[in-house]
């Protein structure tokens, strides 16, 4: 009995500590939900205890120049505001009077000369305005951003435009917008990778403006047209755009050597044959032919061998009358790139049916191999016309003509295989189907005869 009553206490006393743990429990849990409860409330209020305005203007109450604006809901004057808080300047800092003056801590003041107010600074004044800030070398380096954009702005065909007195020449705003300014990676941006060919179409596809300069007004609509935008189009952002021709703040007249010659840059192996051509001797005493004079600047398109023996003004014929030793040389190049072209796109074809076609059962791996290097092999060739060396074009497409006949070869002798075994697979069904039907017209005669 005395054993019972002593773990009865036990069980008691055990009983007794669960419930007051299990108080305690609910206390915290209680103390816990009020407190998660309370934090967020506070943190949504500001040191007075008023809402937290965030991205609000109201966080500016004592810059008059944002409160003013904003407060007036005027069309022209609070849009300004609105792009700026949307703005990679507001995130660092740069406020109204960085660039308009102006003292924005004194109502009074905020738009007072002698408080250096300046307003809407004229076009010619803006690049020197930016460059307050983005040519100071300290300064930019803290942003990791380079500080020679004015300088090469002032030497580039717009600068020079603007500075002579060209009020339709772009200034920085022009480009980059005048408040909401965005990060160059910003996909919004209106300088962004992607957006570079229509902000550049914004100005330059203006026909009066560009009338009145003897300039052409169609470089988007070409640029459309071509090969690179094509390959812009599908999403490789590698594929040159304006600038990459141009340059940005640095652009030169197209006429320059750096411009002419930019294709280089990308083109390296046809460069390095062209420059051991007779027209890259005959363009540095005459300044052409260059790369644009036959594969033109905007609309360039994918090169065939047709150019060889075509009649348009950038073709060979252009340049070289018919019957002509130039015009003869290029009809044994267009020659050689033909023969060269057909017999690897009919091995390609030829593989890649027989791949297909097939199901397994070949070992192909190798001949894959072979045709990728025949292609390269290909490309290497039609860089090569670049330097108008018949010897040199001939014995590369007899290289190639070889050994796309070797693959070709392979493939149809590999397809006549296909066909052995496939008639014999023909020839045993039909062998066992005629045993089959041998063994049932026995057992169907044994069973008649049972």
């Amino acid at each position: 009995m005395r054993l019972i009553k002593r773990n009865e206490r036990h069980m008691n006393v055990a009983t007794r500590g669960f419930y007051r743990c299990a108080m305690v429990s609910k206390y915290f849990t209680f103390l816990a939900f009020i407190l998660f409860s309370v934090i967020p409330a506070q943190a949504a209020l500001s040191p007075e205890g008023k809402p937290n305005q965030g991205d609000s203007y109201l966080q500016y109450k004592d810059y008059n120049c944002i409160v003013c604006h904003k407060e007036m809901e005027d069309e022209s004057l609070t849009p300004p505001v609105d792009k700026w808080m949307k703005s990679v300047h507001r995130e660092v800092g740069v406020r109204c009077a960085d660039c308009h003056g102006g003292n924005p801590a004194d109502e009074d003041m905020a738009m007072d000369e002698e408080a250096g107010f300046k307003g809407a600074p004229e076009p010619k004044d803006i690049p020197a305005l930016c460059a307050k800030c983005h040519s100071d070398a300290k300064l930019m380096r803290s942003y990791n951003q380079r500080a020679d954009q004015y300088m090469l702005y002032s030497g580039s065909v717009h600068g020079r435009r603007l500075e002579a007195g060209n009020e339709n020449a772009p200034s920085c705003v022009s480009c980059h917008g005048a408040h909401r300014i965005l990060r160059i990676k910003d996909p919004d941006s209106s300088v962004s990778r992607r957006a570079i060919p229509v902000t550049c179409g914004n100005c330059h596809s203006k026909q009066k403006i560009f009338e009145k300069i003897g300039k052409p007004w169609n470089q988007l609509s070409l640029y459309k047209k071509s090969k690179h935008y094509k390959l812009f189009a599908e999403g490789d952002l590698l594929t040159p755009t304006c600038v990459d021709c141009h340059g940005n703040h640095s652009i030169l007249p197209a006429t320059s050597e750096r411009t002419r010659t930019v294709c280089f840059n990308c083109h390296s192996q046809q460069a390095e044959y062209y420059k051991a051509s007779p027209h890259w001797k005959i363009y540095k005493k005459e300044g052409e032919p260059i790369c644009l004079d036959c594969h033109n600047s905007h609309d360039i398109l994918h090169p065939t061998a047709d150019k060889f023996t075509g009649d348009e003004d950038n073709d060979c014929a252009g340049c070289h009358d018919e019957g002509s030793d130039a015009y003869t040389s290029a009809k044994k190049i267009q020659r050689s790139v033909n023969l060269a072209t057909a017999l690897v796109k009919r091995a390609d074809m030829l593989l890649t049916g027989f791949k297909e076609g097939a199901h397994g059962g070949f070992e192909i791996s190798g001949l894959e191999e072979r045709l990728l290097k025949v292609e390269d092999n290909l490309k290497e060739l039609l860089a090569l016309t670049h330097k108008i060396n018949i010897n040199e074009v001939s014995i590369t497409s007899k290289n190639i003509v070889k050994a796309a006949q070797g693959i070709t070869a392979e493939v149809e002798s590999m397809l006549s295989e296909l066909k052995v075994r496939r008639l014999g697979l023909v020839i045993g069904w039909v062998v066992f189907l005629g045993f089959t039907v041998v063994l049932w017209q026995k057992s169907k005669s044994l069973e008649w005869r049972d």
